[in-house]
């Protein structure tokens, strides 16, 4: 792979981050337009009007013939998603390519195309990279896949997925103490980070459709689920109530809060309080309760019905219960965690007991990063399941 290719896909890349705070069905793309070894032209991903590559084409003009375009997933897929899903030369992304096509380039680069795997839910999108990709062939055009390909696959890791699977990218966030523990044994928990992970928190709200939590997390802490230290916009609020007892006074409720709020409850919660958080203006959502018998509701339907109302990325941060459950069914595709340099001795753990006996059956990673952040350090692993 020349280094050329690598610095361009680089490029590509942080005009593609330009576009961030897009729901996550919509992939972040950005595109760089080479001709004769200097930049020619440039876009990104932006309201949807427009593809990444066709803005670079149109800054790159009479240069965009015989140009070498760069682009971290396949061309045209930033349209709108449900138009994408079908190439046919009749809608947005159809014309998008048909216009990369006349344009002749001299070689497409593509970081990252996506699988060929795809499911389009009701509402949801598909992920027709590949389909894309094969029209640039059998077009004429040479393509080149793979440049920095896990750097361009973890930026739309959230789009892969919701594309392939119709369910929504899941991302743990805890912090915890050296020693393990996410709060005292009395409940306290803040604050165990730093005030730079707290802002790292709140980023990663604005970078989620959704934000999950379980009712213990509401009654101990009474969360607002806002972002307020970084700019950007609120996601969903979840809470996950099998018995609703979230209070009309949480401030997921309060002050208008509740009508960007979905109550998930079960059918054993009582149907009049119920409609007495409807009345407020926040959803309830009635789902199936969990396997073996458990008091819970079902967290993988919850993701399901998720997904199919467009919610591709939810960030979980709480409880440890929630977050038990959903490494024990597979749910979780990312953690992050700050560990705290502190040492609080007995207290609350965030994983609780996941069956497991044997090392060998231990839940690992495929791909794992860390760094200081103020105090803490911050661990970011995405895992790998034995089906992977």
């Amino acid at each position: 792979m020349a280094d050329k290719d690598k610095s361009y896909m680089r490029m590509a890349l942080k005009l593609a981050r330009k576009g961030g705070g897009r729901p996550s069905y919509e992939p972040l793309v950005g595109a760089v337009a080479v001709k004769d070894g200097r930049v020619a032209g440039l876009g990104f991903a932006g309201d949807g009007t427009q593809s990444a590559v066709i803005s670079a084409l149109d800054e790159a003009g009479s240069d965009a013939s015989g140009a070498i375009l760069y682009t971290n997933t396949a061309p045209c897929l930033d349209l709108d998603p449900l138009e994408a899903a079908e190439i046919d030369g009749t809608r947005d992304a159809g014309r998008c390519l048909e216009r990369l096509i006349e344009s002749r380039p001299a070689r497409v680069v593509v970081g990252a195309p996506g699988s060929s795997e795809q499911a389009v839910p009701a509402g949801g999108a598909g992920s027709p990279g590949p389909a894309v990709i094969d029209r640039l062939r059998q077009a004429g055009v040479e393509v080149t896949t793979g440049v920095l390909e896990q750097e361009c696959s973890e930026l739309n890791e959230k789009y892969f997925k919701y594309a392939r699977t119709g369910r929504p990218f899941v991302t743990v966030k805890f912090a915890q103490t050296i020693d393990g523990r996410i709060a005292t044994a009395t409940g306290n928990s803040q604050w165990i980070s730093g005030p730079a992970s707290l802002r790292l928190a709140h980023q990663l709200r604005v970078e989620h459709d959704a934000i999950m939590v379980g009712i213990g997390t509401v009654l101990a802490d009474d969360p607002r689920l806002t972002v307020r230290l970084v700019n950007g916009r609120d996601p969903l609020r979840v809470v996950v109530d099998s018995r609703l007892r979230v209070p009309t006074a949480a401030r997921v409720l309060a002050n208008g809060a509740s009508r960007h709020t979905l109550v998930a409850t079960t059918r054993r919660s009582a149907s009049a309080r119920a409609r007495e958080l409807e009345a407020l203006g926040a959803e309830v959502l009635e789902l199936p309760e969990a396997a073996r018998g458990g008091s819970g509701l079902n967290l993988s339907e919850l993701l399901a019905a998720l997904g199919r109302r467009r919610i591709a990325s939810v960030l979980v941060e709480g409880g440890a219960g929630i977050i038990t459950s959903l490494l024990a069914a597979r749910q979780v595709d990312r953690m992050i965690i700050a560990v705290a340099p502190k040492i609080i001795g007995r207290g609350i753990e965030a994983v609780g007991d996941l069956g497991i006996s044997r090392l060998t059956d231990a839940i690992t990673f495929k791909s794992m990063k860390s760094r200081k952040l103020g105090p803490d350090v911050i661990f970011d692993g995405r895992i790998e399941y034995g089906d992977d």
